[in-house]
């Protein structure tokens, strides 16, 4: 593969976990054992990409999961020797390790820090018992508050929560109680995502079976609402439709994915993306542990899915990626790059999105209004070529 002169971003797999939330629909493990063999088997595929392709430039790492946190810190710096080995690590500005609280210490933190992590991204999803007993989070609020106050003390660069709102049973109030708590935890960075039903998950089974019924779609916005209403008025900036942060403490990792970079993943499940002058290709590394072992063990590729995009898959994505943020679509990118003139083939749909409030609409971008936000993947399809 030729270099990607911006440098691209490392997306690490690690698939442990101590059990299993009820809306998970990730690839994950709850063994207690094989740790140390991941992380040589993963060192091994890191290696294997080096020996074909030397020389890569990386700007960000981003270890998710699953649940990092499980591994210790020798092995999360065992792992960034692997890819310092094989990639130009000078120009990387931030490490991201996803955490749960009850992983969470004091000189674990410490540790993490001196291991090369900058930055912690922290699994709260609740700051209620009810709401964390309901998902079957391994950790409680105590938990949850004590993990907040360690990492805020520990010297990070920056630090991430994640919430969950439209749990069933939690009222608005409950819902802003949960924001305020996490404002006051002194957090730079909120992931606030609605909980969604997803197919084989304990929740979507609870649903079909009438144990559990959803919030209504109201409840929903209205939860959505509360959040940026509380967020933007304690200063954080809500530059893409889950994220909020103060100036300054934006996910550099994450804002690579939305500006559509090149990102490559290691680890079973993990997903890779590679655009340049030769291809446009997608693949997926296998979501087994065995087998992703005995690939790597065989020097195969551990990816059992892999496909081809053209050009019309490549701008909805850019669309879907760049209508979430708040820089919007640029036009003048969309048509030098993608070759598409969105104002020209969308201009009816453009106007009636504007006159009812959904978009803020220019000669240079396009950008969705707090109303728009509620229906942003609507807003999306209505955006894609025919």
């Amino acid at each position: 593969m030729p270099s990607h002169s911006r440098g691209i971003s490392l997306y690490v797999h690690v698939p442990f976990c101590a059990q299993r939330c009820t809306y998970c629909d990730f690839f994950f493990v709850t063994t207690k054992q094989g740790y140390d063999d991941f992380v040589t088997t993963l060192c091994q595929e890191v290696a294997q990409f080096g020996d074909q392709n030397s020389g890569q430039s990386s700007n960000t790492i981003y270890f998710g999961g699953g649940t990092p946190s499980r591994l210790s810190p020798q092995s999360i710096r065992h792992i960034l020797r692997a890819i310092d080995q094989c990639f130009d690590t000078a120009n990387v500005s931030e490490i991201t390790l996803e955490a749960n609280p009850e992983d969470i210490s004091a000189s674990r933190l410490e540790q993490f820090l001196d291991s090369g992590v900058t930055r912690i991204s922290l699994g709260v999803q609740s700051f209620s018992n009810q709401d964390l007993k309901f998902m079957n989070r391994s950790h409680d609020a105590h938990q949850a508050m004590n993990a907040c106050t360690l990492i805020d003390a520990a010297g990070f660069e920056s630090w991430s929560l994640d919430l969950i709102f439209g749990v069933p049973g939690t009222s608005l109030l409950d819902w802003e109680k949960n924001l305020i708590l996490a404002i006051e935890t002194g957090v730079s960075h909120i992931s606030s995502y609605s909980l969604s039903i997803e197919s084989n998950t304990p929740l979507h089974k609870q649903v079909k079976r009438g144990i559990v019924n959803p919030v209504t779609d109201s409840e929903m916005s209205d939860q959505y609402q509360m959040t940026i209403d509380t967020l933007v008025d304690a200063g954080f900036e809500h530059y893409e439709i889950s994220s909020f942060a103060y100036p300054g403490h934006r996910s550099q990792h994450n804002s690579n994915y939305w500006s559509h970079q090149n990102y490559l993943g290691f680890g079973p499940s993990a997903h890779s993306f590679w655009w340049d002058n030769e291809m446009i290709v997608r693949w997926k590394n296998v979501s087994n542990l065995r087998s992703y072992h005995a690939l790597i063990r065989e020097k195969k590729s551990p990816a059992n899915f892999r496909e081809s995009l053209t050009i019309q898959d490549l701008i909805r994505e850019k669309i879907m990626l760049s209508i979430r943020t708040s820089v919007g679509i640029n036009l003048s990118d969309l048509r030098e790059r993608y070759g598409y003139a969105l104002v020209e083939d969308k201009r009816d749909e453009l106007l009636a999105m504007e006159s009812n409030g959904l978009i803020y609409y220019d000669q240079t971008s396009i950008r969705l209004t707090e109303r728009g936000k509620h229906i942003c993947d609507q807003i999306t399809e209505q955006l894609w070529p025919t």
